[in-house]
């Protein structure tokens, strides 16, 4: 692949994170309405309540009681949180590899915004602002100022150093935010398109 069908393969990963969480939040807002209980599957022959599987690679069934793990998601605020924290940090890791893959491209701001954030996850949730990141910064600021989307804004520096990431600097509609505008930026690169709004005349 060339520089513009990878900047375009990354774009289309960042919009399907967001298609990805936009669908799981509508799954569990059914799931916390009493009438998801009708949806149960029937009760199989063996059991006594109604079950569900997930498959491990080999094909093994890991078989789970569908009414009580679909009763948890009535314990909203704790189960959300643990949802959003773990697809948060899931998805800024894996989109962070896939940027360290191409070198993070140009190192546009919101581009090393995830680089940063990322790393700040794979650390204990802390940002670890140590000397390699200092110079990284230096070199390459790290803010969404210029982002195609955004609402809160956000940026890099070195007194972010031990603070917490999730849920502290960045919430679960800023990281849709970011994703959104990394995904319009490096669709706009794949196509020679200009990669920032014209300045008005």
């Amino acid at each position: 692949m060339d520089h513009y069908e990878n900047a375009l393969t990354v774009s289309q990963r960042a919009s399907r994170i967001v298609d990805e969480f936009y669908s799981l939040h509508a799954a569990i807002t059914v799931a916390t309405d009493p009438r998801a209980a009708t949806l149960a599957p029937p009760i199989l022959p063996g059991q006594v309540v109604p079950t569900h599987t997930v498959r491990g690679l080999d094909q093994s069934e890991h078989t789970y009681h569908f009414l009580h793990y679909l009763a948890m998601a009535d314990h909203r605020e704790e189960f959300i949180a643990d949802f959003q924290r773990t697809w948060m940090a899931g998805a800024l890791l894996g989109l962070g590899d896939e940027l360290e893959g191409h070198d993070y491209f140009d190192h546009a701001p919101e581009l090393e915004l995830v680089y940063h954030i990322r790393n700040g996850i794979a650390h204990g949730n802390r940002f670890r602002l140590t000397r390699p990141g200092l110079t990284r910064l230096a070199e390459h600021p790290a803010h969404n100022n210029d982002a195609w989307v955004h609402q809160l804004d956000l940026k890099i520096t070195p007194d972010l150093d031990g603070t917490t990431v999730l849920f502290a600097f960045i919430g679960p509609g800023d990281v849709l935010d970011l994703l959104q505008a990394i995904s319009i930026y490096l669709y706009r690169m794949s196509n020679g398109d200009p990669l920032r709004p014209e300045p008005p005349p």
